[in-house]
C-alpha cells in the first residue's frame, strides 16, 4: 500500500501558478509521484479549462420534462389497450355480420338491387313485377350499416 507524497499538492500548485522553488525542483527529480503529477498537471489544467464539447448536453429540466411526457404517454397507451382490442373485436363482428348477410341473402339482395335498373323500374311502375326484401333483412342491413358508421366514427374521433 502506497501513501501520497506530502509535497504533491505543492507541485500541482507550482505547475499551475508557475511558482517553482529550488527545493521543490530537487524533490520532483527524486520523487516519482511528484514527477508524474508535474508531468500531468499542465494537461489536466488545460482539460479543466475546456468549455467546448462536441456534443452539448441538454438541460436537465428538458430531460425531466421529456421523461414525464414519455411516462404519461406510455400510461395512456396501456390504458387504451383494452379499448383498442374491443374496437378490433367490433370490426371483426361487423365484418362477420356483413359476410353472413351477403352470403345468406345474396340472391334476394341481387334481385332487389337489379330492381333499381331502368328496365325493372318501368316494369315495376306498371305493376308487372315486384321485388321486395323481408323486413328482417332490411333491419339487419340498416343495423350493420349503423354499426359500421358508429365504429368508424369512434375510430376517427378517438384519434383526435
Amino acid at each position: 500500500m502506497t501513501t501520497e507524497c506530502p509535497f504533491e499538492s505543492n507541485v500541482i500548485d507550482a505547475v499551475t501558478d508557475g511558482s517553482w522553488t529550488e527545493s521543490l525542483r530537487v524533490h520532483v527529480a527524486s520523487c516519482d509521484d511528484c514527477a508524474a503529477a508535474a508531468e500531468v498537471a499542465p494537461w489536466l489544467t488545460r482539460f479543466a479549462g475546456m468549455d467546448e464539447r462536441t456534443h452539448v448536453l441538454p438541460d436537465p429540466a428538458v430531460l425531466w420534462l421529456k421523461a414525464k411526457v414519455l411516462q404519461s404517454s406510455a400510461a395512456v397507451e396501456r390504458a387504451a389497450l383494452p379499448i383498442t382490442r374491443l374496437q378490433i373485436a367490433a370490426y371483426l363482428i361487423i365484418a362477420a355480420g356483413w359476410a353472413a348477410i351477403l352470403t345468406w341473402k345474396a340472391s334476394a339482395l341481387q334481385a332487389w338491387i337489379n330492381h333499381f335498373s331502368p328496365g325493372h323500374l318501368i316494369l315495376g311502375a306498371t305493376g308487372a313485377e315486384s321485388t321486395s326484401l323481408s323486413l328482417t333483412v332490411l333491419v339487419a342491413i340498416i343495423a350493420l350499416a349503423s354499426a359500421s358508421v358508429g365504429v368508424a366514427m369512434h375510430t376517427i374521433l378517438a384519434e383526435e
